[in-house]
């Protein structure tokens, strides 16, 4: 929810100060594939199904398998603007879950704060729940890891990561530059007339 409020209002922003949505079929990315790839296998993965399939001691591995490939992606296109704040963002979260042997560490504290009480309950219960481990003495770099309580009002919210959160200012960046990049003018060259 807060991802595509954020996006949101980044997309009418741009459009109010001279983008249009025309532009965007001037904006490319190189390697589109690998970004899909990704998210398609992450998607899959933190499902019951997906973890069922792969076995949850794999989990971890694909996770990081998957980030990487999104840092490669990222890092073919980091001219793009917004993309090197998303990387920065997503190679924070690669630091701490690689740290954390696949996982992110999350606060059941801060997610039942921020209305997500099943999801707390049950990384309580179980230690570990899709990509995120009970945050804990035992884990590392818990000051990265899913600690910021952001609530949109009632039960909507969630615990992110400053790596989540720089991500989502990249990601916001992109969608604002995706609707201002202008066709490309073709030039032509007058040919001298004859003196």
């Amino acid at each position: 929810m807060l991802v595509l409020a954020v996006l949101s209002v980044a997309l009418i922003s741009s459009l109010l100060t001279g983008g249009r949505l025309e532009y965007a079929r001037n904006w490319q990315l190189n390697g589109l594939w690998i970004a899909l790839g990704a998210f398609v296998v992450q998607t899959a993965l933190f499902t019951r199904w997906g973890t069922g399939f792969v076995g949850e001691s794999f989990v971890p591995v694909i996770y990081v398998v998957t980030m990487s490939a999104l840092v490669i992606f990222l890092v073919i296109n980091r001219r793009v603007l917004g993309v090197p704040i998303l990387l920065a963002g997503l190679m924070l979260n690669l630091l701490v879950i690689s740290a954390n042997a696949g996982r992110m560490p999350a606060s059941a504290t801060a997610l039942a704060a921020a209305g997500r009480v099943e999801e707390a309950d049950l990384l309580r219960s179980r230690g570990a729940a899709a990509n995120c481990v009970l945050m804990s003495d035992s884990t590392r770099l818990n000051m990265l890891g899913d600690n910021i309580v952001i609530r949109l009002g009632g039960p909507v919210g969630s615990a992110y990561s400053v790596g989540d959160l720089l991500a989502l200012a990249g990601e916001a960046v992109v969608v604002f530059g995706m609707v201002r990049v202008r066709p490309p003018v073709v030039q032509t060259e007058q040919k001298k007339q004859p003196a």
